[in-house]
């Protein structure tokens, strides 16, 4: 793992982990006026959206997008807004999406890791973020819809998802431990270790 590997991983379970404890101020999705329910791409899933979105926590915003990888893939979440780390369209505006988590305070979030899928490529990639409070969820999965159906992982799209019984349903986050590929680690050392059994 290089030195920039090491930034880029550790970074992801250190700008979550400064999440912990705090109180959700906002959650802003980027929108153009067509788009409807919050979401850009209709599914029975959650909201489908082509640009990250921001979580702003202690008045100090954060934003998950698909930029993991130098084409935009996987997720990643930087400290900042969206439009610092994506060239939006002209006619999407920041929107407040209204839901329930806002107002509470995060518990816990987790990471859950997929393998790289390119050929000769090694490493993981983050593919799901969960963040709980006391009472919700709040899934962001790098994850492409398509004709309303869930198709594949490791895209330059998110899907957000606020219910717990879907994520089930999907094998998505911690319910697709094992079989559905994802891998979970409690902090940077576990990840590294693990990278060094498979490719060191």
């Amino acid at each position: 793992m290089t030195p920039d590997d090491t930034k880029l991983y550790s970074q992801q379970f250190d700008n979550l982990n400064r999440l912990v404890g705090k109180c959700i101020d906002d959650i802003v999705f980027y929108l153009d006026d067509t788009d409807k329910d919050y979401s850009e791409v209709e599914n029975s899933y959650g909201k489908s959206l082509y640009s990250g979105i921001d979580i702003k926590i202690n008045n100090i915003y954060f934003s998950i997008g698909c930029r993991f990888t130098d084409i935009h893939y996987g997720l990643t979440i930087s400290e900042g807004r969206t439009t610092e780390f994506e060239s939006l369209e002209e006619e999407k505006s920041p929107v407040t999406f209204d839901t329930k988590i806002i107002g509470q305070t995060i518990k816990s979030v987790d990471i859950y890791w997929m393998k790289i899928p390119w050929d000769g490529a090694v490493g993981y990639y983050p593919q799901e973020f969960v963040i709980k409070t006391e009472s919700d969820f709040f899934l962001v999965s790098s994850i492409e819809i398509n004709n309303g159906e869930v198709n594949t992982e490791f895209t330059d799209e998110l899907l957000v998802i606020e219910n717990e019984e879907t994520t089930k349903q999907l094998q998505l986050g911690p319910y697709g431990l094992g079989d559905n590929g994802r891998k979970w680690f409690k902090n940077f050392d576990e990840l590294h270790e693990e990278f060094k059994k498979n490719w060191l």
